[in-house]
């Protein structure tokens, strides 16, 4: 193998040589190649060979060779060493004399080979560069430099037994446009080989020559790296140095500065010149905030006191976002000129520094405004967080003088722009242009940037990704809040309008897919470059992080386009009128026989697809209301009706809808079926689609349609298809390999990833969903049964149809297109068919029986499943008011599993809703054809329940902390947690003031667990027993949990009580203040007591046995060291039948041996809040469970999620 020849250097007698030298492997076998070396050093040296000796033997005699080599007295050993560089301090004489001139290179053909760029436009970093040549005069054999673009002074590629040195420009060229090959690192090794060189030159384009500096740099920092990072610094106390310039076109001088960390580029600013526009800045801003509360009220016309708050709050903003956006523009324009890498590679210039200054008192600036003037318009994370997250990332940047790489992001604020002047005229929705200028600008523009910054700045690239990290979640509730603004809590609680701009879900879904790939092959493609022009990514697990970021940026950007489609369906399919289900996925035969329909009952239900309406009519009930939101349902069923008006015999009908003939649908629509539409919204809708849904298969049709879709996709390849429509069962199937796959199948299916992206195919929105989140085992072995047990039963019509893509005779369709029992409907009028059937839109809960006796049977199918507390009891309350209560059976399917699929007691399976807890209520255990839904049930309502009761009025009134208030809090909490001795009382002393402030995000639902999860309607009927409290609260604090009900204690009769207990006197003082405000005091008693001080103790307080209807435990359990003796008080004073009401903290009740629970566990046992399940399995067996639930909420300032849950159960006698 031939060695690279050295440059040599003489030194001068005037001059000390920096020399520092590591010898590698292998090095002893060059030592003696370099002939050029050994003429110059005229004689054998021994004191070389002792050198080379060494070098060739253990790495500690190594060492003892590198000490050996930096005697002075060894010059001659030193040039020896062929291949290994050194810095050198010479004075220009001695330079001079070394390097070769222009005229001389030219005439003596010096070789000059360079590596091209591999973007010029983007002006790449240089792979390597050889120069050799040759002289007469002075013997110098040649010279090998690989040199890479670098920045900052730090070494990018460091060669291994070789040394990197650095080419920089000295600080005081500020100002000066740097070329494409200045600041370079040179690494010259005597491992290189010299064919690697000679490929790398055969891809030099264009000549170049060695230049010499025209200018004498003074003393400055020098070291060399061999290998590893350097350790030491050599600071060079001898003369000016000269170095090669290698440019063709000019000559720069340059300084060898090696491995530095920082460098300074550019012009200096001291501390006093920050200060100073910082100064500037911070009184700009104020001048202009001052000015624009004036302006702003009278520009844009506020008419309360909250608008000119919100509008106060964008001021600073806009003006941050002009000024930034405003140099945004600019730095754009000069990558788009000179590329990333030219703008990354100049260093910081005086307007970086002060744009940078600039935001960094924007931040402190807004904070310090908002929490003097507008503080409840600061949230944690787009306030104080993000804020706190810039300032400390411009301050690292200050400090390291790399503030041109926030320039690049200046262009990102653009869409703030907007968003600032839309939030100043009070605009409540931003647009699709706010959108793409967002996704261009902060998605696709940063990914490129964070990317291009990676080669010059670590720091600065994990800066990057945490930014992008933000922006997605933006992008992603931004995405969420425009579907979701067409209707607040839920399509059945508002109407949608149809002047609110909307997308069709079609184009949404389009629009993301198109975002989501467009931002992955994006970051892919920087990803990949980045990897193939970095040669340190090679000798680091780098590329294990750029490929593992990745992966994780596009899931997440996966994630907003499910989001999207599961959000988003129902809501918007029922604005654009879309079909959703095409079939009914509810098995009518099972509350046809459990609630025995008859020709007596008034039937209220949903139309869904129009099977179970058809069904029950063949049952001839007095009348059925069939309601929908969704008008594209209703037409559904109303053409089918139209079908039985219109007389259409039986074939045709199972035609049409049971094999999608379109031809049938052509034949009757415009004659006979059009005129006998009842509603002018199912002509237009069937005058607009026509027969295209017929065409397309109407088992495909709709939302539904595509889940049965890919399902006959998948059937009909492995035989299932056929198998079912050869009325084959899945034992027959056991010893083939259909049997295999579908045991696999259903595995794979009954994982959770895939349900809970699967499902929202076939109309499940998220909500549903959730109530089986925490219980995946249930969901998954009914996934699994119904793959192979339920769906090859011979009259399971719902899956042989998605299977198959079509109905077949009895028992393979709905009963009412049998041959057998269609008839029965043609025998009816169409006279007797209006007046039997009425077709309502809206909710059920607004739905007017056509009797003043009432509905007798109602049939809500699974609506209630994804419907919030609020919404759910309110539509109860507004349906059972029309409703007969003596005979009214009421029944509903849920996802949530049930008492019958526990496995032991604890696992505390019961009704999904506390409001449906509150009437008497059992499930159903008839066998389901379709599987899905885990539980069915079936209810009654009490002649004495107090319906008003399911809604109870209170305050809406919430608290909020300001960030020091929170500090406080935080401050006493760490106290606690540091004393060995846990005392409760003085725990709150200091922190009353403050406590409902903290603890409104620190303890939710407490609202949903006084209002909905105390069973209120029972009261009435508890109060006959002549309790002397209505309600007992055990551990009040402030009383802020009677504030929800206020106004409902105060209907309650004048001898019911309500006890407020607490074991401080400070959170009873505020107790007592605010019940004066409510105007309760004199309906409630303050006790100060401990609950677990027996039964006579409190029986001298007045808390005697049996004399509570309601016992209320909020968020206090956990903070008592003997709770069993609590829960046992606690039950003593209910009545018999009364209710326990509990919300609290405890571990998840299927993982609560897993790490993340002991973490939560042992964290809040530093503040005397103790996790333990124990205590909700203690109280579920002392008592009738009869609602429980567990959910999940970050602690605010942390990144915990800990699990809490609901309890209401009732005392048995």
């Amino acid at each position: 193998m031939r060695p690279t020849s050295s440059v040599s250097q003489a030194c001068n007698s005037t001059s000390e040589t920096c020399l520092r030298l590591r010898f590698g492997r292998g090095l002893a076998s060059r030592l003696c190649t370099s002939a050029a070396a050994s003429r110059r050093a005229r004689r054998p040296s021994i004191i070389s060979a002792r050198v080379r000796e060494l070098a060739s033997a253990a790495p500690c005699k190594r060492a003892a060779a590198s000490r050996l080599a930096r005697r002075p007295s060894i010059a001659s050993a030193r040039e020896s060493l062929g291949g290994s560089v050194v810095s050198a301090s010479l004075d220009d004489a001695s330079l001079r004399a070394r390097l070769p001139s222009r005229a001389c290179v030219r005439e003596n053909e010096v070789e000059s080979r360079r590596v091209v760029r591999s973007n010029i436009a983007n002006e790449r970093s240089l792979r390597f560069l050889r120069v050799s040549g040759e002289r007469r005069n002075d013997g110098v054999a040649s010279m090998a430099i690989f040199a890479r673009e670098t920045v900052f002074g730090r070494v990018q590629k460091r060669c291994k037994n070789g040394l990197a040195f650095r080419l920089v420009r000295p600080a005081q060229a500020s100002g000066w446009s740097r070329s494409a090959n200045d600041a370079t690192t040179a690494f010259v090794t005597p491992h290189t080989r010299r064919d690697r060189c000679d490929r790398a030159g055969s891809r030099i384009s264009g000549g170049g020559s060695i230049q010499p500096a025209t200018a004498l740099i003074g003393p400055h920092w020098c070291s060399l790296c061999s290998g590893d990072v350097c350790k030491r610094d050599i600071r060079s106390a001898c003369g000016p140095v000269r170095s090669v310039a290698l440019n063709s076109h000019e000559s720069k001088p340059y300084v060898f500065s090696g491995c530095r960390r920082h460098f300074e580029s550019g012009a200096a600013m001291d501390l006093q010149d920050d200060l100073t526009v910082f100064g500037l800045s911070i009184a700009l801003l104020a001048v202009a905030y001052a000015i624009g509360r004036v302006v702003g009220p009278k520009v844009t016309k506020c008419e309360t006191d909250e608008q000119r708050r919100k509008q106060r709050a964008w001021i600073l903003t806009l003006i941050s976002s002009v000024v930034c956006s405003a140099h945004g523009v600019f730095f754009l324009g000069r990558v788009i000129k000179h590329g990333f890498g030219h703008e990354f590679s100049r260093g910081e210039t005086v307007a970086d520094r002060r744009v940078a200054l600039f935001f960094l008192a924007y931040c402190i600036a807004d904070l310090a405004t908002g929490a003097l003037d507008y503080i409840d318009e600061i949230d944690y994370q787009s306030g104080w967080a993000h804020h706190s997250f810039y300032g400390i990332g411009l301050c690292v940047l200050l400090y390291r003088k790399h503030t041109h790489f926030f320039m690049a992001g200046l262009i990102e604020e653009l869409p703030t722009v907007l968003l600032a002047w839309a939030r100043l005229a009070h605009a409540k929705e931003l647009h699709w242009p706010f959108a793409l200028l967002y996704f261009i600008v902060r998605i696709l523009y940063h990914v490129v940037a964070t990317f291009e910054v990676l080669e010059h700045s670590l720091f600065a690239f994990g800066l990057g990704l945490v930014i992008f990290r933000q922006h997605l979640w933006w992008l992603g509730a931004w995405w969420r809040r425009s579907s979701a603004s067409a209707h607040a809590a839920g399509p059945q609680e508002t109407r949608f309008k149809k002047t609110n701009a909307q997308l069709n879900l079609h184009t949404k879904l389009l629009i993301c897919a198109a975002m989501v790939i467009t931002q992955s092959a994006t970051m892919l493609h920087v990803t990949i470059e980045g990897y193939g022009r970095r040669d340190w990514v090679h000798e680091t697990m780098t590329v294990v992080g750029l490929t593992c970021a990745w992966i994780y940026f596009s899931y997440e950007a996966v994630l907003i386009f499910a989001d999207t489609y599961t959000r988003g369906f129902i809501a918007l399919a029922i604005k654009e009128q879309k079909v959703i289900y095409n079939i009914s996925w509810e098995d009518p035969r099972v509350e046809r026989e459990e609630l025995k329909l008859s020709s007596d009952d008034v039937v209220l239900t949903i139309s869904s697809a129009g099977c179970n309406v058809l069904d029950y009519l063949l049952e001839k009930p007095k009348h059925i209301t069939a309601v929908d939101l969704n008008e594209a349902q209703l037409a559904v069923l109303d053409l089918k009706l139209a079908c039985v008006a219109a007389k259409m015999p039986q074939h045709d009908f199972f035609a049409l809808w049971g094999r999608s003939d379109p031809r049938v649908f052509t034949e009757h629509y415009r004659p006979s079926l059009r005129a006998r539409l009842r509603r002018d919204a199912s002509r237009r809708y069937w005058d607009s689609n026509l027969d295209e849904l017929f065409r397309d298969n109407w088992m495909f049709c709709g939302t539904s349609g595509l889940m049965a879709f890919l399902f006959m996709l998948i059937a009909r390849p492995l035989g299932i298809s056929s198998a079912l429509q050869r009325n084959l069962r899945f034992e027959d199937l056991k010893k083939g390999y259909l049997a295999r796959l579908i045991d696999f199948g259903a595995w794979v299916v009954g994982q959770p990833l895939v349900w809970t992206y699967a499902a929202p195919l076939g109309g499940i929105p998220p909500e549903q969903l959730a109530l089986v989140d925490r219980r995946p085992r249930v969901f998954s072995e009914r996934i699994r049964e119904i793959l192979a047990t339920r769906m090859w039963s011979r009259d399971n019509y719902f899956y042989h149809g998605y299977c198959t893509g079509q109905f077949d005779a009895f028992p393979k369709c709905p009963r009412y297109m049998s041959a057998e029992h269609y008839p029965k409907l043609l025998a009816m009028s169409d006279a007797e068919l209006k007046e039997r059937v009425t077709l309502f839109h809206g909710s059920w809960g607004d739905a007017e029986p056509p009797t003043s006796s009432g509905f007798t049977f109602v049939s809500l199918l699974d609506s209630m499943d994804w419907m919030p507390p609020t919404l759910l009891a309110t539509l109860v309350k507004d349906m059972l008011s029309r409703c007969d209560r003596a005979k009214c059976r009421v029944f509903w399917r849920s996802y949530a599993p049930g008492p019958m699929l526990q496995q032991k007691a604890t696992d505390l399976f019961t009704v999904h809703s506390p409001a449906l807890a509150q009437l008497p209520h059992r499930e159903v255990q008839s066998y389901d054809r379709v599987g899905w839904y885990l539980s069915q049930w079936t209810a009654t309502i009490p002649q004495d329940a107090d319906l008003d009761a399911l809604c109870p009025a209170g305050s809406s009134k919430t608290y909020e902390n300001s960030l020091m208030d929170d500090a406080l809090v935080c401050l006493a909490m760490a106290r606690q947690a540091l004393r060995k001795d846990k005392d409760v009382a003085a725990f709150y002393r200091n922190q009353a003031g403050r406590y409902d402030g903290f603890r409104e995000s620190l303890l939710p639902d407490r609202d949903t667990f006084l209002k909905y999860t105390v069973p209120w309607s029972r009261v009435p009927t508890l109060l006959k027993k002549q309790p002397t409290y209505a309600l007992v609260c055990v551990g009040c604090g402030t009383a802020r949990d009677v504030e929800f009900v206020a106004d409902h204690l105060k209907s309650l009769p004048r001898s019911a009580r309500v006890a407020l207990c607490d074991l401080s006197p400070e959170l009873l003082a505020q107790a007592k203040l605010r019940v004066d405000k409510l105007g309760l005091a004199d309906r409630v008693d303050l006790i100060q007591c401990d609950i677990t001080a027996g039964p006579a103790a409190l029986a001298k307080l007045g808390l005697r046995s049996k004399d509570s209807a309601v016992v209320a435990c909020s968020y206090c359990l956990t903070m008592i060291p003997a709770w069993k003796a609590a829960v046992d008080a606690m039950l003593d004073l209910l009545v018999d039948d009364g209710a326990l009401c509990l919300i609290d903290f405890t571990q998840r009740f299927d993982r609560a041996s897993t790490l993340v629970e002991r973490v939560y566990k042992a964290w809040f046992g530093l503040d005397g809040v103790y996790f333990n399940r124990d205590q909700v399995d203690y109280v579920a067996a002392r008592t009738a469970p009869e609602y429980y639930a567990e959910a999940r909420s970050r602690v605010p300032y942390t990144p915990w999620y800990p699990t809490r849950y609901l309890f209401a159960g009732r005392k048995e006698a």
